[in-house]
């Protein structure tokens, strides 16, 4: 008999939320309270290992949740029937094409937080914070869920904090992400719309700041949680790696090999909002049963609002840069789909 251990306490607590919320009875103040336990004990993995495992709307209404658990806390304060939050926020912002290193990418916090507060409209009384450099999808490759809500809860607690990320990378797209703190908010939500003169002005006054930044104000989106922008920015390092990888692995082929490869992408969906993406070299010259030339490891992404065509789309424009011109693209669904 296969040997079972009881699942802990908060595992449990996961499970019931999971399923009160199917039911329609969900407690969300309970829910981001079990949540934010796993994000301050290190458990992030789990959290992605479940999310992986529900279904697409499931797991898009938990990651929400997951978001605002790592980026928002209650503050305590003199009148309790009142609750007042920090929120840690990120804004995408478009860099130039050409970068010059060392990058740059400073800002000055003061005028920046002027600048949020009158463009967001955010209501007066509410403190912003802002740290003082862009940040790039490389440099928030390595960050966590934890160090996100460990830095906004001593932020939000007065403490003396250190910069978020202690050196900047290149990046590898043309993107910087700004994040800011927001200290005192009535309740943690976040601006839902942008209006186009606010857009162009806020993006104005970041350029003057940071020659670095592109004008392009119609790239500006609302701000996310910095969850959200963390995620994204993992993605991108994360899939370009892998078709970096895949790129030499064709390139050190056999060049008679290499002429006849074709190049399998696997997307999986329809399990949730996180998926792996992978490839494989295979040549029709071999037996069916000997199996690709070439497998590489997952990459898991995460998709919510990314278009499903996405993955596929930066691997193959990254191959037939190559010279590579042979390829089947796959998308795997799950049996439910």
């Amino acid at each position: 008999m296969l040997s079972w251990s009881r699942p802990d306490p908060l595992t449990r607590d996961l499970i019931h939320l999971i399923n009160a919320r199917r039911h329609d009875h969900g407690d969300t103040d309970a829910a981001i309270d079990t949540l934010q336990a796993f994000i301050e004990q290190g458990r992030e993995q789990d959290l992605l290992t479940v999310l992986a495992a529900l279904d697409e709307e499931m797991a898009e209404w938990m990651f929400d949740l997951v978001a605002e658990a790592s980026c928002a806390v209650i503050m305590d304060g003199p009148d309790d029937d009142k609750g007042a939050y920090a929120l840690m926020a990120a804004l995408e912002l478009p860099l130039q094409a050409n970068l010059g290193l060392p990058l740059g990418l400073k800002i000055d916090p003061v005028a920046t937080a002027d600048l949020l507060h009158r463009h967001l409209q955010i209501p007066a009384g509410v403190v912003v914070r802002v740290e003082p450099r862009l940040l790039t999808d490389a440099t928030l490759e390595g960050l966590t869920l934890q160090t996100l809500n460990e830095h906004l809860v001593s932020i939000a607690d007065s403490q003396r904090t250190q910069a978020i990320a202690s050196r900047l990378h290149p990046p590898v797209e043309n993107t910087a992400f700004l994040f800011f703190q927001l200290i005192g908010l009535p309740d943690p939500g976040l601006p839902d719309s942008l209006e186009e003169p606010e857009r162009r002005a806020l993006l104005e006054g970041l350029v003057a700041q940071c020659a670095e930044l592109a004008l392009a104000p119609d790239t500006l989106e609302v701000p996310v949680y910095a969850s959200y922008a963390l995620f994204d920015a993992q993605n991108a390092v994360r899939l370009h790696r892998l078709a970096d990888e895949t790129a030499a692995v064709w390139r050190d082929l056999d060049p008679m090999v290499r002429a006849r490869t074709i190049v399998h992408l696997h997307t999986q969906c329809g399990n949730g909002v996180y998926m792996p993406v992978w490839t494989d070299l295979f040549d029709p010259e071999l037996p069916e049963d000997h199996g690709p030339v070439w497998t590489s490891p997952d990459v898991w992404v995460f998709t919510a609002d990314l278009p499903i065509e996405w993955p596929g789309e930066m691997l193959t424009n990254r191959l037939l840069a190559e010279g590579c011109t042979r390829f089947e693209n796959h998308i795997v669904e799950a049996p439910e789909n």
